[in-house]
């Protein structure tokens, strides 16, 4: 009895200590001359075991190892230069790739979301916000005047010539819209400048921001890291540290006599790393790349307020990510090897941010694939190049890594990352999901349409809409021939036009022309919203036959 007593008392004692402490208690019972002793020794229980699979990916094996290691984790790790055969059967927690999308190895998360790579293109990206900008007159201000070229480029010259102003000349910024690391941009003043090379392919112009924030006399930007968790519901955090990346030649106003110093206008690392003046210093407040927390010290001694930056970056990546979630959900469809999988992907992507003299942040684009390197090129004077470690890229990239990891495999955000995008959203946002509304709109007659597969919408899906939604009693005196002419026209207005099809993008334009003949007297957003809610409230209604 004295023996079972002091078991269950001990056996009590080491549940307490389970919870408390997750050890396990090994106990030995000693009898000796009728007395009981009791020797315990504890057991650390075994580490969970992680495998992950990396392959063609610009991060290093290191950092991803670390990075796990220090949240608490074994790690089995299988690096591969390309997706082998034998490792299809392989079944892994991570799969890390450097390209956009594959099944080859079943995971149970993957780093890449499908088609995200195609929302994040300079082109999509910009008219997304642009159309925002239109419903919401004033919310959508954070990207600088952009036209998609060539579509756009009448509506960009009649702004050029006829913004003119002697005193305060605009000078403009071209950008390819699948360029990256600096290739293919260039500043120039006139429509006329603009290269008969460049007309032949798809490219972005925005407004040169001329009076962007300096620091020490040199401009920067802001790169920061975003985690997209999940993309449906979309789940996004903001990593609270990032690069910011300076050019090397002290900043002047633009004029026709500096538009083509890079040095002193691109802020991209890919550019400045040839120029003889890059500072590769060791502190991380110090030279060309600089943390973006060692700035907002800077910035918060010269007296400015950092708060109300980081308040205004948060409003920023969640407006940019409302407006891109449902057109990647859209081109999903599109994708030929794509198939829906308990597969968790997330996405970790690249914001660009450039403040201004006011402390205005501006969205210059987002890197859908940022590179996770921790090294620096150094060039001599014959372009030969060294690799050396780089102590600011191997600090923020093992932060942005750590607390992205921590999110997905704990299901916690730690002091790392702050959240800007949950299941939760608040009534005065709600109204920015409009486009969500429209994408659910879109896909139900995808189904419909005459072709086999995709993200465009044929003449057939298109009919199906217009019966099925009623549109000639939701809009009286709208005929079957005005249907037909507005979709032709809409068409001819797309990049698209080649295809004979509406993309979802003009099948929103489409919607939004109906809404307003609908209601003339409202504003553009109420129009909308209650045009599509129409759609659906008559897509679901039973049809009515009568019979003679």
């Amino acid at each position: 009895y004295y023996i079972t007593n002091n078991l269950r008392n001990l056996m009590t004692l080491s549940v307490i200590q389970v919870q408390e402490v997750q050890e396990v208690a090994e106990v030995d019972i000693i009898s000796t001359n009728g007395t009981v002793k009791v020797r315990s020794t504890t057991i650390k229980p075994k580490k969970k075991k992680v495998r992950v699979y990396l392959t063609r990916t610009s991060l290093p094996s290191y950092l991803l190892t670390d990075s796990l290691k220090e949240l608490g984790f074994r790690v089995d790790l299988i690096e591969s230069s390309f997706l082998l055969a034998a490792h299809s059967k392989l079944k892994c927690d991570l799969l890390w790739c450097g390209c956009e999308h594959d099944e080859a190895v079943p995971a149970k998360l993957q780093n890449r979301i499908p088609a995200m790579k195609f929302a994040c293109r300079k082109g999509p990206m910009c008219q997304l916000v642009n159309l925002m900008h239109e419903l919401f007159p004033g919310h959508f201000t954070f990207l600088p005047m952009s036209w998609p070229i060539p579509s756009q480029y009448a509506a960009f010259c009649h702004y050029a010539f006829t913004q003119k102003d002697p005193k305060n000349p605009q000078f403009f910024i071209l950008k390819p819209d699948e360029g990256s690391q600096g290739d293919g941009i260039y500043l120039f003043k006139s429509p006329m400048d603009i290269t008969q090379g460049t007309m032949s392919r798809n490219c972005v112009v925005q407004n040169y921001i001329h009076n962007p924030l300096l620091i020490e006399n040199y401009k920067f930007d802001l790169r920061l890291y975003v985690l997209i968790s999940k993309l449906d519901p979309l789940e996004a955090y903001l990593c609270k540290e990032g690069l910011a990346r300076f050019c090397t030649e002290k900043y002047e106003k633009p004029s026709t006599k500096n538009l083509a110093k890079s040095y002193m206008h691109l802020t991209n690392y890919s550019v400045n790393k040839y120029s003889s003046d890059f500072n590769r210093a060791e502190e991380v407040s110090e030279g060309s790349k600089r943390t973006v927390t060692s700035v907002m010290k800077t910035l918060e001694a010269l007296g400015h307020d950092t708060e109300k930056i980081w308040t205004s970056i948060k409003d920023i990546v969640f407006k940019t990510l409302i407006c891109i979630a449902p057109l990647t959900k859209v081109e999903q469809l599109n994708m030929d090897n794509f198939k829906p999988s308990t597969t968790q992907h997330f996405h970790l992507l690249g914001f660009d941010i450039l403040l201004d003299e006011n402390l205005n942040p501006f969205l210059l684009e987002i890197n859908g694939f940022p590179s996770m390197r921790t090294d620096s090129e150094i060039y001599d004077d014959l372009m030969q190049k060294t690799t050396v470690p780089s102590p600011v890229d191997e600090k923020v990239k093992k932060t942005a890594l750590k607390g992205a990891l921590h999110i997905l495999f704990k299901n916690k955000v730690d002091e790392s990352y702050c959240p800007v995008v949950g299941p939760e959203i608040s009534d005065d946002r709600k109204p920015y999901l409009i486009f969500e509304d429209c994408r659910k709109l879109f896909t139900l007659f995808l189904k419909k349409s005459t072709l086999r597969k995709g993200s465009m919408l044929g003449s057939s899906g298109f009919r199906s809409f217009v019966r099925s939604c009623k549109i000639l009693r939701i809009i009286p005196g709208v005929t079957n021939a005005d249907m037909d002419l507005l979709y032709i026209s809409i068409i001819q207005q797309s990049d698209q036009s080649s295809q004979k099809c509406l993309s979802f993008l003009s099948f929103y334009r489409l919607v939004l022309t109906l809404a307003v003949r609908k209601f003339p007297d409202e504003l553009r957003y109420l129009a909308l919203k209650q045009f599509i809610d129409l759609c659906f409230a008559n897509y679901a209604a039973p049809t009515k036959y009568h019979f003679i």
